[in-house]
């Protein structure tokens, strides 16, 4: 059994109105999906999570990662990864686009396999085995007014969900507090609030907002100050006990390790797109375990083919806690025949589908993609 073929499609799609998020405007949410198939006829797809210059991603696979995938054995998940991780890691390429690029083929591979099982990804993962995962709506974005941001949150808690994430840092502490004050005083302590910066704050003002906001008892604050800058984690430790959460920005568990041997977050949050699929999360939650700290499966603006693995990765996952669940509305949320499943009292529950339990729509991925690329054994290559 032999992987044959590689087929990419990189997608850029415009959003009906401009999403504030933290610190930063969108306008088009962008992504490569990735199907693999072997000589016998399985079908394998995955996802990588490229929010930015997606055709970067479709080039690492096509001139690059293909050459050492194509003929190998699908069911040997970890040798491929390795293989891939190393054609890199001499050069630097332990971060960003590259891991991305490995990130849509791993998580193919793990579809394919599991499927091959007829069993779903999250048990396939041979982990804890708990399909009820709790999970937290993301996210109330930045509005115009206090009470558009309120209304959010509550139409979130109208459709199921007992814990919302809240973007702050994106129009000053006053809306950030008045946002949060809202929905508790709306709520009071029947639901969680969690915050996320994306990383938008300089040191000064995340402790200053950490310090101001913690009368709203928040169940984590993401990403407060740029993923490499340990000391103003460090100078938000020594400020408050607010609990942190980050690790989306990272890749590896070499990277991450001075932030979690030191304690420095408490959430662990990588991303099945961006940190080469779930092998690359498996590592990162391996190396979480010996500090304590929870896993909280991470999806960002993706389609529901990375969506389905963050949900299938708590499922398999030990020391777990809530995990992301997009629902704001994207254009790319249903390029795939297949749904999140239906959030109830905060949770949902996975069912028995194989694999990711998606199947790809590839008639509409070929009319919107703006490229799209088919890599077999006879495909010229520049790699080395």
């Amino acid at each position: 059994m032999k992987i044959s073929e590689i087929k990419c499609w990189a997608l850029s799609e415009e959003l009906s109105s401009a999403w504030q998020i933290s610190g930063q405007t969108w306008s088009r949410i962008n992504t490569v999906i990735v199907r693999i198939t072997s000589d016998d006829g399985q079908i394998g797809i995955g996802e990588t999570n490229l929010r930015t210059a997606p055709r970067a991603g479709l080039a690492i696979i096509r001139d690059h990662l293909a050459k050492h995938v194509i003929g190998a054995d699908p069911r040997d998940i970890e040798g491929i990864w390795w293989n891939m991780f190393m054609r890199g890691r001499p050069r630097g390429h332990t971060r960003g686009f590259y891991l991305k690029a490995m990130s849509g083929i791993d998580m193919a591979l793990w579809d394919m396999n599991a499927c091959m099982e007829k069993q779903p990804l999250w048990r396939a993962l041979k982990g804890v085995g708990k399909p009820k995962v709790p999970v937290y709506a993301s996210a109330v974005r930045v509005f115009k007014t206090v009470e558009e941001a309120i209304d959010k949150g509550k139409e979130f808690v109208d459709s199921g969900h007992r814990t919302i994430k809240v973007m702050v840092a994106g129009r000053g502490l006053s809306y950030d507090l008045a946002v949060l004050r809202g929905l508790r005083k709306h709520f009071g302590d029947d639901i969680d609030l969690c915050v996320d910066a994306n990383s938008s704050f300089e040191t000064t003002a995340a402790v200053r907002f950490a310090v101001s906001a913690a009368e709203f008892n928040l169940l984590f604050f993401e990403e407060p100050v740029a993923p490499d800058n340990l000391r103003g984690y460090r100078r938000i430790r020594e400020a408050t006990p607010m609990a942190l959460a980050a690790g989306q920005s990272e890749f590896t568990p070499f990277g991450v390790q001075p932030a979690l041997s030191e304690g420095l977050i408490d959430f662990f949050q990588p991303n099945a797109g961006r940190v080469g699929g779930p092998t690359g999360v498996r590592y990162m939650q391996h190396a979480a375990l010996p500090h304590g700290i929870l896993f909280s499966a991470h999806v960002g603006a993706s389609s529901v083919v990375n969506g389905m693995a963050a949900l299938h990765l708590a499922a398999a996952a030990p020391e777990r806690t809530v995990a992301e669940y997009w629902e704001d509305d994207s254009p790319l949320i249903n390029i795939v025949k297949g749904v999140y499943p239906k959030v109830v009292d905060g949770h949902i529950h996975l069912g028995e589908e194989p694999g990711l339990g998606v199947t790809l729509d590839e008639d509409m991925l070929d009319r919107i993609a703006v490229e799209t690329v088919t890599i077999d054994k006879n495909t010229p290559s520049i790699a080395q």
